[in-house]
């Protein structure tokens, strides 16, 4: 009786197991205007790059070493495991003159939304000697019109290989403007940082809206900033790498380090979570979209 029992019993709960829906994956969120680029370029010479809204920067001047050269053929274009992928390639010989940095810059016409890239950051260079102090990013920065301007804003994502700013070793920043002024110096911001190598690729999301400031890293909470840290104007998405300075080593040997970027993403005037993001993202590659911009 028991037995027969049992055997009605698990039968019904097979045949409610059945009827169950199965899970559900998260829904697509329906995206207003964006901006995505695939990075599918054959080249920093490739005109698609300026008629997508890329400036390759050039010729000199700050953040980073005095004299060092922002280079434009330091980037370069490839496609790795079926994904194009965006290279920058930084470094130097221990000298101002042999020092190169990279960066690149969309519009200025980014606000308030979610702002995600997938990028590689590296701990070592790809040859020559280690230790000096780069800064691998991915940022939304707006012009500074003058000394302490109210309305400059600034968000950043930065990894630090060989640590700097005080800091020993590696470390993941994330950093909300509010001013500043180089002459005095003078600095508004407020930092989150995380002493540890994030090596590798990694997802990261920054959301906006008008009570906070969120920063997230591989889908986990990382930061959240408020006022007075919101940003108040419309910003540019870029990524650069450079050296702070050249005090990392001692060497005059030449490196070289290289940041790299699988995809850059912005929906404007919506805040996404990071699985929404990635969602899109592959929506984007299923339907064979490289590039697409209606911000």
């Amino acid at each position: 009786m028991r037995c027969a029992a049992g055997l009605v019993a698990f039968g019904l709960l097979c045949a409610a197991l059945v009827l169950l829906p199965a899970p559900r994956a998260a829904a697509q969120p329906d995206v207003g205007p964006a901006l995505f680029d695939d990075f599918n370029y054959t080249g920093y010479t490739d005109p698609l790059l300026t008629q997508h809204g890329w400036t390759l920067r050039s010729g000199q001047g700050g953040p980073g070493v005095p004299g060092a050269t922002w280079k434009p053929q330091n980037f370069s274009f490839a496609t790795e495991s079926g994904n194009s992928l965006m290279t920058m390639r930084s470094g130097t010989n221990g000298t101002a003159a042999g020092t190169e940095h990279t960066e690149i810059y969309q519009q200025r016409k980014f606000l308030y939304g979610t702002y995600a890239a997938r990028v590689r950051f590296s701990d070592v260079p790809i040859y020559g000697p280690d230790g000096d102090r780069m800064v691998q990013t991915f940022f939304a920065i707006s012009p500074l019109n003058y000394p302490m301007d109210p309305s400059y804003s600034e968000l950043d994502f930065e990894y630090l290989p060989n640590g700097g700013w005080g800091i020993p070793g590696s470390a993941l920043l994330a950093s909300s403007w509010e001013t500043y002024s180089e002459d005095p110096p003078q600095e508004e911001h407020v930092t989150t940082q995380e002493r540890a190598s994030f090596a590798g690729w990694h997802d990261l999301v920054i959301t906006v809206d008008s009570t906070a400031v969120t920063y997230y890293i591989d889908g986990r909470h990382f930061a959240t900033h408020s006022d007075p840290y919101l940003p108040e104007s419309t910003m540019s998405i870029r990524f650069n790498h450079w050296l702070i300075n050249l005090t990392g080593i001692n060497s005059r040997k030449t490196r070289a380090y290289e940041e790299k970027v699988d995809y850059v993403f912005f929906a404007q005037d919506q805040v996404l979570t990071p699985a929404e993001v990635l969602a899109v993202v592959a929506d984007y590659r299923a339907r064979g979209v490289t590039f697409e911009d209606t911000v």
